[in-house]
């Protein structure tokens, strides 16, 4: 295994400074990427974030958008093909999974890809 490997990064560990619960299975914004709660992580509490695999997300409504393309995260926890809303930049997410239309509660991400 090559000198410098630090590890597979499927997951991060991170120390919930939200200041509220997060639940498992909540997409948290780490910087410009999203991670995905393992368990519930309380307030102050050290948990882990899945940073790999497809899982099932909320979505804005309206949106729509083809398999394979980029979405992000909007600041309230839904899926978007927009980068921006307003001025406001969203977190990458990663890739859809299956296409959406506009009424569909949820869609499906790739995270980080």
């Amino acid at each position: 295994m090559a000198k410098n490997y630090y590890q597979d990064g499927n997951t991060m560990d991170w120390k919930n400074g939200t200041g509220k619960d997060v639940v498992s299975g909540q997409p948290v914004i780490v910087g410009d990427l999203i991670g995905i709660a393992q368990h519930d992580i309380p307030v102050d509490a050290d948990g882990e974030l899945m940073m790999t695999g497809v899982f099932v997300l909320p979505k804005v409504t309206a949106g729509t958008w083809q398999r394979g393309v980029q979405l992000w995260l909007t600041k309230d926890g839904k899926l978007t093909s927009d980068e921006k809303d307003g001025s406001d930049a969203n977190a990458f997410a990663g890739t859809a999974w299956i296409t959406s239309n506009a009424g569909d509660p949820e869609g499906r991400v790739r995270l980080g890809f």
